[in-house]
């Protein structure tokens, strides 16, 4: 019976292909216009693994899409894709497992006064990455769906508004285990630009919502732990310009923010932190000749926990506490000078006065910057800053430096870039802290006789807070490729390790922030490596394989993990006009210490046809 069905499968693809190709446009009445084109797989396909049932049958996939518009483009038009039963093995997919879904969207209104712009996805059964490059990943499968709406009124003379809402959802099961994750999000936002004798005017207020449910072994509890997270953040700003060939800019910002992530008091019930934080920043240039310029600004922040909670309240996470009553003001000016076309000079002081942590501080900061960007050697260009910092209350005078130098030559064959990086004693966001770090990246590009090319590209990165211990963060990495018009091969290989943070997007590198607890980070360290090849045989045939092993160690309050992820695949295809015979094998191998499972092994394979067409 099932080589019954899969001859018929074979035929039936056969013979549709055999069909005349349809009109490249259809019109249903006299507004409506469509085109709309797909792809049909049917094969044989199974699954198998240590730690799921044996399974394999005969398959049947689809992908298309669908285009049109109403009346007119800029009226109504709309994108429609649907997929049914697409992977790596049977497509293009990077899903690892038999994925479905839809993505949408439809605009309206186009060069109207009031656009707008609607759009919807829903994925089943995908597979996503729980991280980001550079930190530990882990594999999950799992569904998500996500909506958005945006609307705008444009009137010349009057000012702008526009209005957005997007909601997403999602949840999985990491691989190889039964612990499961979750996160959901809304954000809502207005904004409006006016220009008002010549003031440029802008003002914006959004709404960010965030839950999430981390896995134990990340969180760094004994269960699954439900966090979430809530910001309203509304300001305006205006510039314009003044005398001396001048601009002048202010603006005002103001964020509430809310989080159940690290309460300090959840011992005593209190299980949520919130912060009120108004910014407001000033300042002016001045130009009164081609080569002087000078400049001054001021600012002043009321709650500094708040400030740096803002730039990781759209991971879902408030992390960091200087106290109360934490606020900053800072007032400075400066000049430069372009001494040619080629070489600035600029020197500016900044002063500071801080409280937290309930201690107030104070000091000023002195630079002297100098940019060259004329290649030295026909190689080299640079920019160099030294500066003087004083801190009277904690008796501290430090002397930082800041440098860049770039390079580029070009001889023969052969075309080399790179870019170093150094910085020490750089001042942070608190008058008492500051930042070391250095990075660096160098590209070579080769091209070989009868068309043959390679490239290789080594990048990394070191940073931390000078003063602080356990702030380090480090990573490299290397990959290189050899190209030719039927081949390809490439490989790569990185490594990091510092400190994170576990978020509705998975595992995020912490940024070099004052002020948070070791014990309220994953400490990790990691490496991957992998690479593919590809190869066309001749114009119908192509070949791939590719592979990927990252390992890591994870230490989360205590909980400390070993984990490992293995993903192999390669893939045939062979088209003969609009009919093609697809083979694939994917082998995913993850493994996670800390949930207490033995590491989990699935196999999945496909071999079928696959017919494109043209309906309309």
């Amino acid at each position: 019976m099932k080589r019954y069905l899969i001859i018929s499968g074979v035929w039936l693809i056969t013979w549709i292909g055999l069909l005349p190709c349809a009109r490249a446009q259809v019109q249903l009445g006299e507004n409506w216009h469509l085109t709309a084109n797909g792809e049909f797989d049917f094969g044989y396909s199974g699954d198998y693994g240590d730690q799921i049932q044996s399974n394999h049958g005969l398959t049947l996939g689809a992908s298309g899409t669908t285009n049109g518009y109403f009346y007119n483009p800029n009226f109504i038009n709309f994108a429609v894709t649907p997929y049914y039963n697409q992977s790596r093995n049977d497509s293009d997919s990077q899903s690892l497992s038999d994925a479905s879904g839809v993505n949408a969207t439809a605009n309206f209104f186009g060069g109207s006064h009031f656009p707008g712009t609607v759009s919807y996805h829903y994925d089943y059964n995908t597979t996503n990455l729980l991280g980001q490059p550079g930190v530990p990943n882990f594999i999950t499968q799992g569904n998500d769906q996500g909506f958005g709406i945006g609307w705008a009124a444009l009137f010349p003379g009057w000012p702008t508004l526009s209005v957005g809402y997007q909601q997403g959802s999602g949840n999985g099961t990491v691989a190889g285990t039964d612990l499961t994750t979750s996160s959901r999000n809304r954000v809502f936002n207005l904004h409006s630009t006016y220009n008002y004798a010549g003031f440029l005017l802008n003002g914006y207020f959004t709404r960010t919502s965030y839950d999430t449910v981390l896995p134990e072994f990340l969180s760094g509890t004994v269960a699954d732990e439900n966090e979430n997270a809530s910001a309203n953040e509304f300001g305006f700003s205006g510039s314009r310009r003044i005398l001396l060939n001048g601009e002048f800019h202010a603006s005002f910002d103001r964020s509430d923010i809310s989080s159940n992530f690290l309460a300090p008091d959840l011992q005593d019930g209190n299980t949520n932190t919130s912060f009120t934080t108004d910014t407001e920043v000033a300042g002016a240039t001045f130009h009164p000749t081609q080569k002087f310029g000078f400049f001054v600004n001021e600012s002043y922040i009321s709650d500094l926990s708040g400030f740096l909670n803002e730039g990781l309240i759209s991971s879902g996470v408030t992390p960091v506490n200087l106290g109360n009553g934490s606020h900053s003001f800072t007032g400075g000016g400066g000049l430069n000078y372009n001494f040619t076309n080629s070489l600035i000079g600029e020197i500016d002081a900044t002063y500071y006065d801080q409280t937290y942590y309930n201690q107030n501080f104070s000091g000023t900061y002195l630079a002297g910057t100098l940019y060259y960007n004329k290649r030295v050697l026909d190689m080299f260009s640079f920019y160099g800053s030294v500066i003087d910092s004083a801190t009277p209350e904690t008796g501290t005078n430090n002397v930082g430096f800041l440098g860049n130098v770039n390079f580029f030559k070009r001889f023969g064959g052969w075309a080399v870039t790179g870019n170093f990086n150094y910085a020490q004693n750089v001042q942070s966001v608190l008058l008492t802290y500051t930042t070391s770090y250095y990075s660096y990246s160098a590209n070579v590009h080769h091209r070989l006789g009868d068309r043959w090319h390679w490239t290789a590209a080594y990048n990394g990165t070191h940073s931390g807070l000078t003063n602080q211990e356990g702030t380090d963060y480090h990573s490299q990495s290397f990959s290189t490729s050899l190209n030719r018009a039927a081949f390809g091969i490439n490989g790569f290989y990185q490594s990091s390790s510092g400190n994170s943070l576990i978020t509705a997007a998975g595992i995020v590198p912490l940024p070099v922030t004052p002020g948070i607890l070791p014990n309220d980070v994953i400490q990790f360290t990691g490496s991957g490596y992998g690479g593919g090849l590809s190869y066309t045989a001749f114009r119908r045939l192509s070949l791939s394989a590719a592979y990927s092993r990252s390992i890591s160690d994870t230490l989360s309050n205590s909980i400390f993990s070993r984990n490992n992820t293995e993903v192999f695949n390669t893939q045939m295809q062979y088209h003969l006009r609009r009919i093609g015979v697809l083979a694939g094998y994917t082998r995913f191998t993850q493994g996670i210490t800390a949930t207490g499972f033995l590491p989990g092994t699935e196999n999945s394979f496909f071999v079928g046809i696959t017919r494109y067409f043209k309906f309309f």
